[in-house]
């Protein structure tokens, strides 16, 4: 089939996409998983230009047309519209920054429907009542416990370290604050991250090291690891620079230091668990 016919043949279903309706809702969630399925292993992409670790879209699908091209993929049945349309929003742009992927939309995406019942009986009296706080460590403290030299500041400007935070495996929050403003970095390394904007992605080199900005927040990559940093305040080029190369790593972590700061973790553990509500 030549191109032309090929999107002849793909108007025509886009048009008949859109004047279908499909009451079945399991059928509905079966088409939407497989269809998640084929686009994240790759069966089904749209044809992208790669420059400087940039993905661009060639030129912008309808909506339609990327929903007709994914029911065709899945055998040919016609079977979504409204529905199906609004599962997708062209993707303009995905950027990768170690293990973040930032994937830019030509409008918003919208949010997840909250699950009310989650909602309703989150704070209720039956069975436990809060998760276990995680304890406040120094940053050679979250190093110890993850086993992980990470790169963190040494210092940052006239704000003073407050807390490390250990999320997961192998990401680790460090926390600063100046009165009542606050920055706060994620450093990770490994996984898969990302996120969402339908605002602009915008990219610079600060000495030497390639800075992304998307959603209010400031993305590089520094010896292996990715580092996000959300702040109150916008800091310029300059003091973005001061900031990273700010950044070491510490020294060898001993056995000694390692030990002692697993056992202040698991001793905050034990401690913060909360009991069970009382019977009624």
């Amino acid at each position: 089939m030549s191109k032309t016919q090929d999107a002849e043949h793909l108007r025509k279903l886009s048009e008949l996409l859109e004047h279908m309706d499909l009451d079945n809702s399991a059928s509905r969630e079966k088409i939407h998983h497989r269809l998640i399925h084929k686009m994240e292993t790759g069966s089904i992409a749209a044809q992208n230009l790669k420059k400087d670790g940039v993905f661009m879209k060639k030129s912008k699908w309808r909506t339609g047309i990327v929903v007709a091209c994914s029911v065709v993929t899945l055998g040919g049945a016609f079977s979504a519209t409204s529905y199906a349309q609004e599962m997708f929003k062209s993707i303009v742009a995905q950027f990768q920054v170690g293990n973040m992927k930032i994937t830019q939309y030509d409008e918003e995406v919208p949010a997840s429907p909250v699950d009310s019942t989650t909602s309703e009986t989150a704070g209720n009296d039956s069975g436990v009542i809060e998760l276990p706080t995680p304890p406040d460590l120094t940053v050679q403290e979250a190093r110890a416990v993850l086993d992980i030299n990470f790169p963190a500041p040494a210092s940052l400007l006239d704000y003073k370290f407050v807390s490390c935070t250990i999320q997961g495996d192998s990401m680790i929050g460090v926390n600063y604050a100046k009165g009542e403003e606050t920055v706060n970095f994620l450093i990770s390394k490994g996984g898969d991250n990302g996120i969402s904007t339908a605002g602009a992605v915008t990219t610079e080199i600060i000495n030497g090291t390639k800075v992304y900005h998307a959603n209010g927040i400031v993305i590089w990559e520094q010896k292996g690891f990715t580092v996000e940093l959300y702040s109150q305040k916008d800091f310029d080029s300059a003091v973005l620079g001061t900031i990273i190369d700010s950044f070491t790593v510490g020294p060898p972590l001993k056995q000694e230091e390692i030990d002692k700061a697993k056992k202040k973790v698991e001793s905050s553990d034990t401690s913060s668990v909360a009991a069970p509500a009382p019977a009624h």
